[in-house]
């Protein structure tokens, strides 16, 4: 018997009513892996013995088998013993199956029913399905998908059409059938294909047999498409705010406008609401813009009193291709916020929010154009106004490099051109304020090949201040500040490169590549001991860093130098494993001459001051990197003072990542201070997350000030993992100090925090990426 007709499975309503699983309203069921390993690991054998089957590829035609069959007078046939129906993407199986020709085909079965897919596989007692239509009924049945990984079972499953279905009496879990840690339970499911959407009727969670969680009415998603709806809550306990429970809802506005509003549950402070708003939006026909507004409201803070609130807007976008913006705010209703409210050591800490709002235009003519206006607001309350960073208010800025044509055969030298002027304003008095505006003219000439690159280059650095006449009462304006200082400066350079390559190993799986480097820099000094500073510091040093015209950042100050920077990097690369077994990099600065220009305050003695650079050797920087083996990755950074003769800042770091997800991370920095107000850098930091047995695992992390002799930040707990669920539970203590670099005394103020999370495999977790945040590399 065969059949030329293609059409939808039955079993397609079983694996559509899988969306019932998650509460959630925006987020799908995820692929999982196979059972004999990785997610699934812990589990036995998927679903019961069932028959093989290899599905009809599409478009072959339909088949029947069966021990006996019988030809009625009505036309119809009756298959009996190990009846089997095959068709393109589908199996109907049974001990006796009854097909029934005419204008609209029809299979009913009886005694041992299955239904099979490639994925899905369905057991009932008795069943009917319509060849044509595809409208059917199962009863009695038990159902596994594999790819989810889960199973259940329907006292009824009713197919209407190709787009509705009906399942009475359900049950799903992604636990053995024998051991059912947890099961949603429902009286009434309702699937339609055609609008993503399904109804649940007095759905139920139960837990080790113990009903958690309870629905009268449940509308979810059964496909990608975005739907409103619940998300996983999240539990905590803090010092601060006591616990916290949160409850995030998803809601699909538009298709380019979705939000997420949490309602939270602080038991010390009160209820807030946070949330999330995402914006799409196009300009003209092909250009978009994004928007992420993310926002938290606290209307009465029952410890501090009054309202508490966050503000975070991140906008950028393309108006048209030679036009581009960003905007990025940060607020906080006050200095103590992320000390209340956060369990990140890094936000807890933070003394400033940067914003910022940018602007690029390309008019044309290899023409630059850029606006820029920040400013800070500073939340760290043991600094006074006086030492809160400049505002720009705003910044242009223009750039462009013009080709001067063929020299013969070679390609003539280009000309670069910078340009910016910046209004720098305080919100002290007695900071000085003012314009600066800044020109750079370049001219150089790149001649390479594919074993060298050499550059010589010329520039003309040029800039002038209108400065206001600051208060003669304040410190600024006891300062010998020229109000209308200018500062011209050339300077000349030359950096050249070679390179090499070698293959090493029979079939060339290694690859060596060196690269020896030398940089010659000759700027003249300039006095700019009346000028201040606005945005110039000293960054911290890199190999590239070794490289640049200028050791300082900004545009307040430039260094003087005669010297010669030499350097070597070495890299072997793994072509098959794709891994660097080891990459080293080594400069140094060599200096023909003292190097006098400083940043303030201004030594009487010059020679003293700790930017000041003297002839010589100077700090010898090294970077080493391996791919120890595939588990194991390291990395070390050190700067070695040569006048001092000691490292004056280190960085060491070891990984280590196990294919049981074991992770470990070691961490160690150390630096110098360069006098005696300076203080002294050495903190170690360790994580881990790491499998005791099978099922148990140790979760942890210290991170420790020697200096202070205080644990900055610890976290300790344990984590459990079965076949279907996982919890995690840990305890967190941390600083909440505005500034952990500062001698923190026996007084230093501590926060503590409760970490959960259970996760439900195949449907996702509650509790939030804690874990994840606070333990490098580890994936729960």
């Amino acid at each position: 018997m065969e059949s030329g007709k293609t059409r939808t499975p039955l079993a397609i309503a079983i694996a559509a009513a899988l969306g019932a699983g998650g509460l959630a309203g925006s987020q799908s069921l995820q692929p999982v892996e196979a059972a004999s390993g990785g997610e699934w690991g812990l589990c036995p054998a998927f679903g019961p013995e069932r028959p093989a089957y290899q599905p009809l590829a599409e478009g072959e035609p339909g088949k029947a088998s069966a021990d006996r069959a019988e030809y009625g007078t009505d036309g119809a046939v009756t298959l009996i013993g190990d009846a089997i129906v095959d068709e393109p993407g589908r199996r109907v199986r049974g001990e006796r199956l009854i097909y029934r020709q005419g204008p609209e085909a029809s299979v009913s079965a009886e005694g041992n029913l299955w239904l099979q897919t490639g994925d899905m596989a369905v057991q009932a007692e008795r069943g009917e399905l319509n060849l044509d239509t595809d409208a059917g009924r199962l009863e009695r049945a038990h159902y596994w998908l594999e790819s989810q990984h889960l199973s259940g079972v329907a006292e009824t499953i009713v197919q209407d059409d190709r787009q509705h279905y009906r399942l009475g009496q359900a049950t799903f879990s992604t636990c053995p059938a024998e051991t059912r840690d947890w099961e949603f339970q429902a009286r009434e499911v309702n699937l339609n294909r055609e609008t993503g959407r399904g109804e649940a009727w007095h759905t139920t969670l139960r837990a080790g047999g113990v009903p958690v969680f309870y629905a009268p009415y449940l509308n979810f998603p059964i496909d990608d498409r975005r739907q409103s709806g619940l998300l996983y809550p999240t539990f905590g306990n803090s010092t601060e705010g006591g616990f916290e429970y949160a409850q995030p809802y998803y809601w699909n506005i538009a298709p380019n406008l979705d939000a997420t509003l949490t309602p939270t549950l602080l038991t010390k402070r009160g209820l807030g609401l946070g949330g999330q708003v995402r914006w799409l939006h196009q300009f003209g026909s092909e250009d978009l813009g994004r928007d992420q507004l993310d926002f938290f409201y606290l209307p009465d803070d029952r410890v501090e009193g009054g309202s508490r609130w966050s503000l975070g807007l991140d906008s950028s976008g393309r108006v048209n291709p030679d036009l581009d913006y960003r905007v990025d705010i940060n607020r906080v209703s006050d200095d103590q916020f992320f000390q209340d409210f956060s369990t990140n050591l890094e936000q807890s800490t933070t003394s400033h929010l940067r914003s910022d709002v940018r602007l690029n235009a390309r008019p044309g003519g290899g023409w630059n154009l850029g606006l820029l206006a920040q400013r800070y607001q500073t939340i760290n309350p043991d600094l006074s106004e006086y030492q809160y960073p400049y505002r720009i208010m705003p910044r242009l800025t223009a750039s462009n490099r013009f080709g001067l044509g063929q020299w013969g055969e070679h390609v003539a030298p280009s000309l670069s051109v910078r340009a910016d002027v910046t209004r720098f304003a305080h919100p002290s008095s007695e900071r000085i304020v003012g314009d600066r505006a800044h020109a750079a003219i370049g001219l150089g000439q790149t001649f390479d090949d594919t074993w060298y690159r050499l550059r010589p280059q010329v520039t003309l650095d040029t800039t002038s201040y209108h400065l206001n006449d600051a208060d003669p009462n304040t410190i600024d304006g006891n300062r010998a500040f020229d109000t209308s200082a200018t500062r011209s400066v050339p300077i000349s350079s030359i950096d050249g490169s070679l390179f090499f390559e070698r293959a090493y190993g029979e079939t060339g799986r290694y690859r060596a590549l060196l690269e020896p480097r030398l940089y010659y820099l000759y700027v003249p000094y300039r006095d700019q001991s009346d000028i201040p500073l606005f945005d110039t510091g000293q960054p911290t040093l890199s190999y590239s860093q070794l490289f640049r015209p200028n050791r300082y950042s900004g545009g307040d100050r430039i260094a003087d130098e005669n010297a010669l920077t030499y350097g070597l990097s070495w890299s072997l690369i793994d072509t098959q494993q794709g891994t660097v077994p080891l990459s080293l990099r080594v400069a140094q600065r060599y200096r023909f001459e003292d190097s006098e220009t400083v940043l303030p305050p201004n030594f009487a003695t010059p020679e003293t001051h700790p930017s000041y650079r003297e002839a010589g050797g100077s700090t010898v920087l090294a970077e080493v990197y391996s791919d120890v083996t595939q588990n194991w990755n390291g990395s070390f950074t050190a700067e070695y003072d040569t006048d001092r003769e000691r490292v004056s800042r280190s960085q060491t770091r070891l990984g280590y990542r196990g294919e049981d997800n074991s992770v470990l991370n070691f961490s160690w920095f150390t630096r110098e201070g360069i006098n005696e107000s300076d203080r002294d850098y050495r903190q170690g930091d360790v994580s881990f997350a790491w499998p005791l047995s099978r099922r148990w695992s140790m979760l942890g992390r210290v991170g420790y000030d020697f200096e202070s002799e205080q644990v900055v930040q610890s976290l300790l707990g344990v984590g459990y993992e079965s076949c279907c669920w996982s919890a995690r539970l840990a305890f967190k203590r941390y600083i909440v100090r505005p500034d952990v670099g500062a001698d923190l005394g026996d007084d230093a103020e501590y926060s503590n925090a409760v970490v959960f999370q259970v996760e439900l495999k195949g449907l996702g977790g509650i509790g939030g990426n804690q874990f994840r945040d606070d333990i490098l590399g580890f994936d729960p």
